[in-house]
């Protein structure tokens, strides 16, 4: 039997190179070729904890105007190739933990149960 630290290599080893983590890792390392993005999404962040404070202080007009541009930037950002494809890459590295995850989740339960048998 594989000892448990051999076998979270293993599956660690095995994720890294599966095609939706490679692929994500390429999207990932072009996002960070592009410096203007990241300006783009601390401008939107900047925005959006503006809105918050004006919230809190209770200027709505400001509130909503710091809103608005805090959307309009966010909807600017996703409408970006770059940002689609690095999302979509993304959501697929994702799915595959979750189903990594779903899968060990019920085999453990499995094996529970059937140890309490």
């Amino acid at each position: 039997m594989i000892d448990y630290d051999q076998a979270v290599e293993h599956l660690v080893e095995t994720i890294q190179k599966h095609d939706s983590v490679v692929e994500f890792q390429k999207a990932e390392k072009k996002i960070k070729e592009f410096p203007e993005l990241d300006s783009l999404v601390k401008e939107m962040k900047a925005y959006q904890q503006e809105a918050v404070l004006f919230q809190k202080i209770d200027k709505t007009v400001a509130k909503k105007t710091a809103g608005m541009q805090a959307d309009q930037l966010q909807e600017e950002l996703s409408e970006l190739p770059i940002v689609k494809d690095y999302r979509d890459k993304m959501q697929d590295a994702s799915d595959l933990i979750q189903y990594i995850t779903n899968s060990l989740e019920m085999k453990i339960n499995e094996e529970l149960s059937d140890g309490k048998r």
